[in-house]
């Protein structure tokens, strides 16, 4: 894959997982006080991109967990898809500085 084509798909990562992390820490601190409609609100776009990037299995259960309003299993999805989207932002940062690219 070109290097623009992989700074692309670099910049879109980091955006899904910002919104992993805002629901992450706002099911952190609100628990069963989770307000699922926002939570629904702030995945959109990863709700319309896990299964590309790689997260299907725990992108069907965190949109069960939304819809059954189990803060429990959000909050576990959401860690699953965060350190996977970790691992991936890493790898593509170490093939682009294998590369020779300044990133």
């Amino acid at each position: 894959m070109s290097i623009p084509k992989r700074f692309y798909q670099l910049q879109d990562l980091i955006l899904l997982r910002t919104s992993l992390e805002k629901v992450k820490l706002h099911v952190d601190e609100r628990k069963e006080r989770t307000v699922y409609k926002w939570i629904n609100q702030e995945l959109t776009e990863f709700q319309r991109k896990y299964e590309k990037i790689g997260c299907k299995e725990q992108g069907d259960e965190l949109r069960e967990a939304i819809k059954e309003e189990r803060w429990d299993l959000v909050k576990k999805n959401v860690d699953s898809c965060l350190k996977y989207l970790k691992e991936e932002i890493e790898k593509i940062y170490r093939e682009m500085a294998d590369s020779n690219v300044n990133v």
